[in-house]
């Protein structure tokens, strides 16, 4: 006994088969899904590259001069920590320092970003830092803050 498939069923599996062996063939142009966040160490250096100036200082929120204060590189030391008070907030926080080396809980740059007591989390109208991101800030304040 002979078994006849249709045409237009033997075109669909001609059809499937060659999507496969397509879609095997050019596995290596497919991206693989979004790209990895990089870890942030917990220095300066490396949430200012990483934190501040992709999401603070590109956003448009705290660029050179900013509002209310600069979180560009080569000022956010001086902002947030600075000798010479100028790390002390001067209205609404007080009296908390921005950065109160030592002491995460104590920071307002901590407790904005955590979103825990202060108010409007940081950054603004924007997606909340990653847990990860969040830890290195707070290990960064509370080893002490250095402009490393």
């Amino acid at each position: 006994m002979r078994f006849r498939l249709p045409l237009t069923a033997v075109g669909a599996v001609l059809f499937m088969t060659g999507v496969v062996f397509l879609s095997i063939g050019c596995e290596h142009d497919i991206p693989a899904g979004p790209a990895q966040v990089q870890p942030v160490q917990p220095l300066l250096s490396d949430i200012q590259a990483k934190i501040f100036t992709l999401k603070c200082v590109n956003a448009g929120c705290h660029p050179g001069g900013g509002a209310p204060m600069s979180l560009a590189t080569g000022t956010s030391y001086t902002t947030l920590v600075g000798p010479g008070g100028t790390g002390v907030v001067s209205s609404g926080y007080a009296p908390r320092l921005r950065v109160s080396p030592g002491n995460a809980n104590n920071s307002v740059l901590y407790l904005k970003i955590a979103g825990t007591t202060l108010g409007s989390r940081m950054p603004l109208n924007q997606q909340p830092l990653s847990a990860a991101e969040i830890s290195a800030i707070q290990t960064w304040i509370n080893n002490g803050a250095q402009n490393n």
